[in-house]
């Protein structure tokens, strides 16, 4: 273990900013702006104490395990990669904020930047503390609270209390959930450590193995949004939720239940007395991986189905959670079984996944900021009431069409990336577990379904015509302190998406140095040239240095899209062929207006009556 003070300093540091912001900031609200840049500061000066210990988790090797006001944390590479997606994300909303919420002119801003830091610093804890008892209490309660008062901000307009009331009681049920799972394992003193708890676990039968991890997926699967417990709370918190929040909800609160679900059936696996794990592996790897698959075909389905764009983000956030889950499940599979050649694919799956809940985190923020920004300059999120936003707002279009591309898998984004990743290795296990090839089929088959999603938020917000005449008031592109977080995630989606063996590298010194579980043994052993055959593979040499550069493709593409477009560029113009303006064919009508728009209750119809039984459906 890690005896370097400087990792409980720092964080001790991050946690006393986040607290002594949330206790100040909110006494000088009544000067909006600088509330806004003295939460930037604290979220900025914290976000870069946990980058920090990020960098130095993941380069470190060892964990470091230290106690702070009776409460064990213990801090490895894996809580490291986390904490630099909290700190990073909590730090551009914090710019994003400042401008945006003078949406709000009627509403104080003291509940808010009092909210803002202790969602964030609970956050931060849930990913930290060594227990699940005293400090995760303290920390989950501390997230759960705070993001209720974030969410039920507009607490005047009719059902925003009642929806955020149902999101607490749910939050609370998860947490129940988790602290009755642990008073199952025989972990009798409050505050064991998750060793401790692992260690009663082996003591306990059968039974009781079951439950509690039956228990913690529930309570940890309630907050990633699994289906179906997503679906209850999920679209409404995110969609009411003011839009640098709802960035959060989804980009990175979300993650702590993937956290959670990750390190419970990774970490806290007992021995018996063979020295394999008494968990059933192969049991709970198809339960976790057939919720994930249910869930990201059914959340990406309803989010079709939605006319408000932000609760179409948020049914999107459901299907793309699914995919992380169904990767957690894939890998906790085949890890498993007896070949070799799978233990591989595990590993690429569980690397698949990590980048996921990175690339999720940009891309999802970014489309969330994107929607707030066009909320904040037409004063809706009707998507029947937008449109022609192009020209008046490009560069958020412009960073909207990143996001889509990216979340829908697009290649050379980052989701194709890591979404391919996911799916191959599904595909490639499947000759050994015929499921995964059928779970692989729906996963790449509800990409496509994405795309149209995305279509839909896209075109019918920034392409189609409509904005342009039903707003009476301006529209122009939002300022500077907005924009600047859309463009470092827009630059972000396209870096991820053309360097992913970069990123692949990182991921696997996060599994390497965080030892307790038996991917971190398996990490740490596989030399990056090293070769693993298997027939069970068709007789496929698979190497993981292969696998990962393989998914450098994108540049490729990228550059024969390039060459593509400039050759018909050159074609075009060798014919001499000349542009002229025209007004826009209106069907038949003299004037632009409501009877000549394109309602997205047309768009994919035929497709959206198949799968009327998903459920999301909107009247």
């Amino acid at each position: 273990m890690n005896e370097n003070l400087l990792i409980p300093n720092l964080m001790l540091g991050a946690l006393g900013i986040y607290l002594v912001t949330a206790l100040i900031v909110p006494l000088l609200a009544g000067s909006r702006k600088l509330a806004g840049v003295l939460n930037l500061l604290g979220s900025l000066v914290a976000g870069t104490l946990l980058l920090m210990i990020s960098y130095l988790s993941i380069t470190g090797g060892e964990p470091t395990e230290f106690h702070l006001l009776g409460v064990v944390f213990l801090i490895d590479a894996f809580s490291g990669f986390f904490l630099a997606i909290i700190g990073f994300m909590a730090a551009l909303s914090a710019l994003y904020s400042i401008q945006y919420m003078e949406h709000y002119p009627e509403y104080s801003l003291r509940s808010y930047y009092l909210a803002y830091p202790l969602f964030i610093m609970g956050m931060a804890g849930v990913v930290t503390v060594d227990d699940l008892t005293t400090g995760f209490t303290v920390s989950w309660q501390l997230m759960t609270i705070a993001s209720y008062i974030l969410v039920r901000f507009e607490y005047r307009k009719p059902g925003i209390v009642r929806n955020a009331n149902k999101y607490l009681i749910l939050m609370e049920l998860a947490w129940i959930a988790v602290i009755g799972g642990v008073m199952l394992s025989g972990a009798t003193a409050w505050g064991a450590t998750l060793h401790e708890i692992t260690e009663s676990l082996g003591q306990a039968g059968p039974v009781l193995n079951i439950l509690f991890y039956g228990c913690l997926l529930f309570g940890f699967g309630m907050k990633a949004g699994i289906f179906p417990l997503g679906q209850l709370w999920l679209p409404d918190a995110h969609s009411i939720a003011p839009s640098p929040i709802s960035a959060l909800l989804s980009g990175v609160m979300l993650k702590t239940g993937i956290y959670g679900i990750i390190r419970t059936f990774f970490w806290m696996v007992p021995e018996g007395d063979s020295g394999e794990g008494l968990m059933n592996g192969l049991l709970w790897g198809g339960i976790i991986a057939s919720f994930g698959v249910v869930t990201l075909f059914i959340g990406t389905v309803q989010s079709m189905k939605q006319s408000d764009g932000k609760r179409l983000l948020a049914y999107s956030s459901i299907g793309q959670l699914g995919y992380i889950v169904f990767a957690i499940g894939n890998s906790l599979f085949l890890l498993h079984t007896e070949s070799e050649a799978l233990h591989l694919l595990a590993l690429i799956a569980i690397m698949g996944a990590a980048y996921h809940v990175l690339n999720h985190a940009v891309f999802k923020g970014l489309l969330f900021l994107t929607s707030g920004s066009v909320l904040y300059a037409t004063g809706t999120k009707d998507l029947n009431r937008l449109g022609g936003l192009l020209k008046l707002m490009p560069v958020s279009a412009f960073a909207a069409g990143i996001a889509s591309l990216s979340i829908a898998g697009v290649p050379p984004f980052s989701g194709f990336s890591s979404k391919w990743t996911i799916i191959s290795s599904s595909l490639l296990a499947g000759s050994e577990a015929i499921f995964l090839i059928i779970f692989g089929i729906i996963a790449l088959f509800t990409s496509a379904i994405t795309l149209s999603c995305y279509v839909k938020f896209f075109g019918m917000t920034f392409t189609s015509a409509g904005a342009e005449w039903i707003k009476d008031r301006e529209i122009k592109e939002v300022p500077g302190s907005m924009l600047f977080p859309k463009v470092v995630l827009t630059a972000l989606c396209m870096v991820q998406g053309l360097l992913p063996a970069l990123y692949y590298s990182l991921i696997i010194g996060v599994f390497s140095n965080s030892p307790g579980s038996s991917l971190s043994t398996m990490f740490a052993k596989l030399d990056p040239g090293s070769q693993i055959s298997g027939k069970g593979l068709m007789g496929v040499s698979l190497t993981l240095q292969g696998i990962v550069s393989s998914t450098a493709v994108p540049l490729m593409i990228l550059l024969v899209l390039a060459l593509a477009m400039t050759a018909a560029l050159l074609l075009r113009r060798s014919g001499g062929s000349k542009e002229r303006l025209a007004p826009t064919w209106l069907c038949g009508y003299q004037d632009l207006n409501q009877n000549n728009v394109y309602i997205d209750r047309n768009m994919f119809a035929a497709v959206r009556k198949i799968f009327r039984w998903t459920g999301g459906n909107v009247k």
